[in-house]
This record gives structure tokens, C-alpha cells and sequence, in this order.
């Protein structure tokens, strides 16, 4: 029973760890595209011809030396290696969740042993992919949201 109890948890945790990087990956998405699209703006000549900057230029100082600053700072930020990275992680997550869910659906079908292999290899290959979540955010307010959507989309 205890090996049924802990291929279930290890299959709700792939599941919020799917949920987890794939908001984290969204989030970082969301952040880039808005930095960039500023950016795209700020730098356009058409901006700047634009009259109501000369009716509020203390605005347009301000707007061109934040637009000055996030373009010393978006390569810093590296948020396009962040996103690769949370979206490789997501798809790691999802294969792990899905082995998990095919051993879980199978399980009646195997002997203890085999089961029991099944379930070490999956945990390795999950130790991996945890490995790769190394300098990237945790935050537990979303972890917590996640459990939450677990729980929730498997009636528990």
C-alpha cells in the first residue's frame, strides 16, 4: 500500500510542477514581450513627434529615460534564456506526469517488483529534471495556487 500511496503523491506533484513552470514560463513571457513592445515604442520616431509631448515633456523625459534604462537591463535580465528554460522544464514535468499517470493507471497489472522498478525509474528521471529548476524562482504563493488546481482537477 505504501508504494500505491507514494506513486499517487509523486504523480500530484508532477502535475503542480507542470502547473508551477508553466505559469513562471507565461509570467516570464508576459514580461518580456511587455518590456520589448515599450521598447519598440519608446524608440519609434513617430512618438516623438507626437505633440502632447510637448504639452507634458517632463512625461516624455521620463518615459525615454526608463525606455534608456530597460534597454542597459532586458540583456541582464537574460528573460529569453528564462523562458527557454521554464518551458523546457514544463515539458520535462509534463513527460514525468505522464509516466507517472501510466503507472498509476497500470498498476494493478504489474507485479510488485516490476511496479516498484517502474516507480525507481520515474524518480530518477524526476530527480533530474528537479535538478534544472537550480537559479530559478520559488514562489509559494503560486506553489500553493497550484496544489489548489491539483486538488481541485482531481476531485480530491
Amino acid at each position: 500500500m505504501q508504494l500505491r500511496t507514494a506513486i499517487r503523491n509523486s504523480m500530484l506533484t508532477a502535475d503542480l510542477n507542470v502547473r508551477y513552470w508553466g505559469y513562471i514560463s507565461r509570467r516570464y513571457y508576459k514580461t518580456a514581450m511587455t518590456m520589448k513592445i515599450f521598447l519598440v515604442i519608446m524608440a519609434s520616431g513617430t512618438v516623438a513627434s507626437w505633440g502632447i509631448w510637448q504639452e507634458i515633456e517632463l512625461l516624455w523625459k521620463i518615459l525615454s529615460g526608463i525606455a534608456a534604462i530597460l534597454s542597459i537591463i532586458l540583456p541582464i535580465l537574460r528573460t529569453e534564456e528564462k523562458i527557454d528554460k521554464t518551458s523546457f522544464l514544463k515539458g520535462k514535468w509534463i513527460e514525468v506526469k505522464n509516466d507517472y499517470e501510466f503507472l498509476w493507471d497500470t498498476k494493478e497489472n504489474k507485479n510488485l517488483n516490476g511496479l516498484t522498478q517502474e516507480y525507481k525509474r520515474i524518480r530518477d528521471k524526476e530527480t533530474k529534471v528537479s535538478k534544472k529548476e537550480k537559479n530559478l524562482p520559488y514562489r509559494s504563493m503560486l506553489i500553493a495556487k497550484c496544489y489548489k488546481e491539483v486538488l481541485k482537477s482531481r476531485g480530491l
